[in-house]
């Protein structure tokens, strides 16, 4: 929904997105945010004696602001503040239609809970936008405001999350050292991460199941888990319990994928996928700090 600007000269602003206008990169504690914009100076009747203080339209340089918003549902629904943005230079309007980008950051805290309200959909952006209008080295400021509403997938912002590698349920730290095996699983995990995000939860309990292979070789922990069973759980040693919460772990990820008599019924949440996943997580950065003090 294009953002029509009126200016006080009685003019009027013209600012859209452009194709694949989201971009979002890497950034100390979460993620810069770029939207790709255009704008258009739509001008009235010529004046026909224009006064020597006001400035050609070619001239005029506006500065840009606006405060992000997003809702999963639709513009004027449920609009949540997500950030400022913020154009990084002045932006000149003519009559044909122009490219500028508007620049953010946006804590990890805040893409977390923007997973959680997202929940593998698309959403919208709305930017309320409040332009100023600079005339040369004048100090003063004429402003306009107005909003500028548009779609993103839920595989376009699925890619942006993968590209600043934040928003993430996994809130476990997992070293990526710990040998060829090991990376192997960190990617399945990685994976398990992605399709959680998409709302694929069984899919993504299928590769956090992969990655836990590696800690149940590792340790060996089947047999252990055969012998601990025999005991009351008071009396297990700490490999034995280890064990027992490793095998556990693999036994209820694998009732997502099962489909017998006692797991035909089950049912798993994405908070189910999310606790599953990460224990998985804290799994593997056991198994890496042990290879690397070995």
């Amino acid at each position: 929904m294009t953002a029509s600007i009126q200016l006080s000269d009685g003019d009027r602003l013209e600012i859209d997105a452009y194709r694949e206008a989201l971009r979002m990169t890497p950034a100390i504690g979460g993620a810069r945010i770029e939207l790709g914009l255009t704008v258009a100076r739509v001008p009235v009747q010529p004046i026909a004696n224009p006064s020597p203080n006001v400035v050609p339209a070619a001239e005029q340089r506006h500065r840009v602001t606006a405060a992000l918003y997003v809702s999963t549902r639709l513009p004027q629904q449920d609009r949540r503040y997500l950030c400022q943005l913020e154009a990084e230079h002045l932006v000149t309007a003519v009559e044909r239609s122009t490219k500028f980008r508007v620049y953010g950051f946006i804590p990890d805290q805040q893409l977390r809970v923007l997973e959680e309200l997202r929940a593998g959909k698309g959403l919208w952006l709305i930017l309320a936008l409040n332009v100023s209008l600079v005339e040369g080295k004048v100090a003063r400021l004429a402003e306009a405001a107005g909003d500028l509403s548009f779609s993103v997938g839920a595989g376009e912002w699925s890619e942006q999350m993968e590209n600043v590698d934040a928003g993430t349920f996994v809130e476990v730290l997992v070293s990526m050292a710990g040998g060829e095996d090991y990376a192997g699983a960190v990617a399945l995990l990685r994976e398990a991460r992605t399709l959680l995000r998409d709302n694929k939860v069984d899919p993504a309990l299928l590769a956090a199941r992969k990655a836990l292979e590696v800690v149940r070789a590792s340790y060996g922990t089947e047999a252990v888990y055969k012998e601990a069973v025999k005991q009351r759980p008071a009396q297990r040693d700490l490999r034995a319990r280890w064990a027992v919460m490793v095998e556990d772990l693999f036994s209820t990820l694998s009732g997502a994928l099962h489909n017998d008599g006692v797991t035909k019924d089950f049912s798993y949440s994405r908070e189910d996928g999310a606790t599953l996943i990460a224990a998985t997580a804290g799994m593997l950065g056991r198994l890496a700090k042990e290879r690397q003090l070995a």
